[in-house]
């Protein structure tokens, strides 16, 4: 068997057999095929599209071209092993909020999470935010770790699917990364390698997201629920809205702030407009979980356990649980607003400047581009470039109103928290593009800020 013979396959359109692509995958994983034929071959499946049975080999290849994850120790009897992906996007602290929720409820998750690239951010940066925070603990510990307090967060293993880590490093550099079945097959892999019962995925849409469209986030939906299928795990996606921010903060430390501010909760707050749109995305997947999990069919009771976790703090008491567990540091502190004292992490979030964007005219916030502030983001020095760009943890945008918000001229839209001048002015140039103010009809506005967030549930019913 040749390389050159599937290159020639792959382009002109014919399938490629399960020993073909095992050839490819593990031949480069080896470093037996030079960069230059993977390019080629990229390109052609780029073009032309895989079929079912070339995804499924192709995940399976890449899922298995290194170690896979056995989790049979934490199984318990009559529940299933779950697991939670994101596509990515701008102010994602979902996993960081639906952990903690779910751990408290019983449902046992050993989660490991990327870091970000570009205008994304990676949970596993916010983590590392919280000063002392592990991400890297071996995973026979990570999954000692879930037996003893239900959970463990870290970051993805480099022993895991080891095939994908190469392409797509290649892909990224070679205009093939859009191509949907490589998404699918990419995700996938990481997926099934982890040794899972169950995958929840959590696909993005937007300008803050990688799926443009909602047509594209669809379809790149039902590939990765089909190519569950084919493996015969359960899988399915919850398209989720990204076209603004999601939440109030972006940014690493004020993330986390946000995710403990949600934990703390009170049934006010959780009625609150100010938090609708994390609400909604937080309930539904950790709803959705629990229902894969075994615990509980019914979703309504499901949504109610949640908010009796969060109101109780059971939740952010298994999120303090979490972080100590794996070296966050912790500071005993008096609130006074429920007068109590409580444990919280200890954050990276020291910065010299504070600086307030205001509205330069009447109207109504019309948009917030997701991508730019994002890309704001990067500027600052809260995102990278390059995988091996250094965060600052500290620096982000706190938004003090979001899509339908109405504000009077000189009202504060968001505050910038940053450390470098120079870097405040190239994030200023994204900022000032991304927020739209214009004089439309109160009607619009409430249209607007009423748009829904879960904006399709695809499962294998819906192929």
């Amino acid at each position: 068997m040749r390389m050159y013979e599937i290159i020639e396959k792959k382009r002109d359109k014919y399938e490629l057999s399960k020993e073909e692509i095992e050839f490819f995958v593990n031949g480069y994983s080896k470093g037996e095929i030079p960069d230059y034929q993977m390019s080629a071959l990229l390109m052609a499946i780029y073009l032309n599209g895989m079929s079912d049975e070339e995804l499924k080999n192709l995940t399976f290849a890449m899922a298995n071209s290194a170690k896979t994850l056995d989790l049979s120790s934490i199984k318990v009897p009559g529940k299933y092993i779950v697991d939670k992906h994101s596509t990515g996007g701008v102010g994602d602290k979902i996993t960081l909020i639906v952990l903690p929720i779910i751990a408290a409820l019983g449902v046992g998750v050993c989660k490991m999470s990327g870091r970000g690239l570009g205008f994304t951010g990676g949970t596993a940066d916010k983590l590392e935010s919280i000063v002392g925070y592990n991400v890297n603990i071996p995973i026979n510990d990570a999954i000692r770790q879930v037996q003893d307090i239900g959970v463990c967060l870290i970051s993805q293993s480099p022993e895991i699917a080891v095939a994908d880590k190469k392409i797509y490093a290649l892909r990224d550099t070679t205009a093939t990364v859009e191509s949907i079945d490589l998404i699918a097959s990419s995700i996938m892999s990481k997926k099934l390698a982890s040794g899972v019962d169950k995958i929840l995925l959590d696909v993005t849409v937007g300008s803050g997201a990688f799926m443009k469209t909602l047509e594209d986030a669809r379809k790149l939906s039902k590939t990765m629920v089909k190519i569950g299928k084919l493996a015969g795990v359960e899988t399915k996606a919850i398209v989720t809205s990204m076209s603004e921010p999601l939440g109030r903060n972006v940014g690493n430390a004020l993330e986390i702030k946000e995710v403990i501010s949600f934990l703390l909760s009170d049934e006010t707050t959780l009625q609150s407009e100010e938090i609708r749109d994390l609400k909604e995305i937080v309930y539904e997947i950790a709803a959705q979980m629990i229902k894969m999990s075994g615990i509980c069919d019914d979703m309504e009771k499901n949504r109610k356990d949640i908010t009796k976790a969060i109101v109780s703090r059971a939740a952010y008491d298994k999120f303090i649980e979490l972080v100590k567990a794996q070296g966050g540091h912790i500071y005993n502190v008096y609130m006074d607003w429920i007068g109590l004292n409580l444990d919280m992490p200890v954050l990276d979030d020291k910065v010299k400047y504070l600086k307030e964007i205001h509205a330069q005219s009447d109207g109504y916030v019309v948009s917030i581009d997701s991508k730019k502030i994002g890309e704001a983001l990067v500027a600052l020095g809260g995102g990278r470039n390059r995988k091996e760009d250094r965060i600052d943890y500290s620096v982000g945008f706190e938004f003090s109103k979001k899509v339908g918000d109405r504000v009077n001229e000189g009202d504060t839209i968001l505050t910038v928290l940053y450390n470098d001048k120079e870097k405040f002015e190239s994030a200023f140039e994204y900022i000032e593009n991304a927020i739209y103010i214009d004089n439309i009809e109160e009607e619009v506005a409430k249209t607007l800020k009423s748009k829904p967030h879960i904006l399709d549930i695809i499962d294998e019913n819906s192929l």
